[in-house]
C-alpha cells in the first residue's frame, strides 16, 4: 500500500508541475504576439519579444519533461483497475511529453536566432527557421493530440474505479480528449483555446486528487484498503 500511495503522490506532483509549466508557457507565448499571418511577421515579433517567447519555450520543455515523469507512476497507480488502458494512457502521455519537449526546444531556438533589428519586408526567413516553425507547430499539435488520446484511454479506468463522481469525470475526460483532436482544424481555434484551459484544469484537479489521500478516500471509500 505504501508503494502504491507513493505512485499516486509522485504522479500527482508531476501532473501539478506540468500544470504550472503550462500556466507559464501559454501566457508567455501569447505575450510575444508571434502567431501572425506570415512567418516574416512572426519572426519579427519573436525578435521583439525574445524573453517572453523564450520563457514560453523553456516552460513548454519543462512541461514535456514533467508529463513524461508523471506517466510511469500514473500507470503503476492505476494498473490494478485496467492494466491495458492505463498502460496505453501512460505510453501516450510519454509520447505527448516528448513532442511538447521538441516543440518547446524549437521555440527556444527561434527566440535565440530571431533578429532584433529587422522588420518585414527587409526580414527574410531562412530555411532552417522555416523548418523550426514547422517543427514547433507540428510537434506542439501532435503533443496536444496525444494528450487528448491519453484522456480517452484513461476514461474507462476512471469508470472502472467506480463512484458517481469518477464516472462523471470519466465522461468529461473522454469528451475533452476527443475535443482536443480538433487542434488540426483551423476553423476550431476557439475550441482549441477552450480545450486548452479545460485540460489545464484537468491537470490541476487530477494532480491534487492523486497527491492528497483524503480526496481519494472521499471519492473512493475503499481507497485506503485498495491503494
Amino acid at each position: 500500500m505504501a508503494a502504491q500511495n507513493s505512485n499516486y503522490r509522485n504522479a500527482g506532483i508531476f501532473l501539478l508541475l506540468t500544470a504550472l509549466a503550462t500556466a507559464i508557457s501559454v501566457p508567455a507565448r501569447l505575450a510575444a504576439e508571434a502567431d501572425l499571418p506570415t512567418l516574416e511577421e512572426s519572426l519579427a515579433a519573436i525578435g521583439s519579444a525574445k524573453a517572453a517567447y523564450g520563457i514560453g519555450g523553456v516552460a513548454r520543455m519543462v512541461g514535456g519533461i514533467t508529463l513524461v515523469a508523471a506517466a510511469i507512476p500514473l500507470r503503476h497507480s492505476l494498473r490494478d483497475y485496467s492494466p491495458a488502458a492505463s498502460g496505453i494512457a501512460g505510453v501516450l502521455f510519454v509520447a505527448s511529453g516528448l513532442a511538447s519537449l521538441a516543440s518547446g526546444a524549437t521555440a527556444v531556438a527561434l527566440a535565440v536566432t530571431a533578429p532584433t533589428d529587422l522588420k518585414p519586408p527587409e526580414l527574410m526567413v531562412l530555411p532552417e527557421e522555416e523548418l523550426a516553425f514547422a517543427i514547433r507547430w507540428i510537434a506542439g499539435s501532435v503533443g496536444f493530440t496525444l494528450a487528448g488520446l491519453a484522456l480517452v484511454a484513461l476514461s474507462p479506468v476512471q469508470w472502472q474505479m467506480g463512484g458517481g463522481v469518477l464516472r462523471v469525470a470519466a465522461v468529461v475526460a473522454a469528451v475533452l480528449g476527443v475535443a482536443m483532436l480538433f487542434i488540426w482544424l483551423d476553423a476550431a481555434t476557439t475550441v482549441h483555446r477552450i480545450t486548452g484551459i479545460v485540460f489545464l484544469i484537468w491537470l490541476i484537479v487530477a494532480g491534487l486528487w492523486m497527491v492528497v489521500p483524503r480526496l481519494r478516500e472521499m471519492i473512493i471509500p475503499s481507497a485506503n484498503t485498495r491503494l
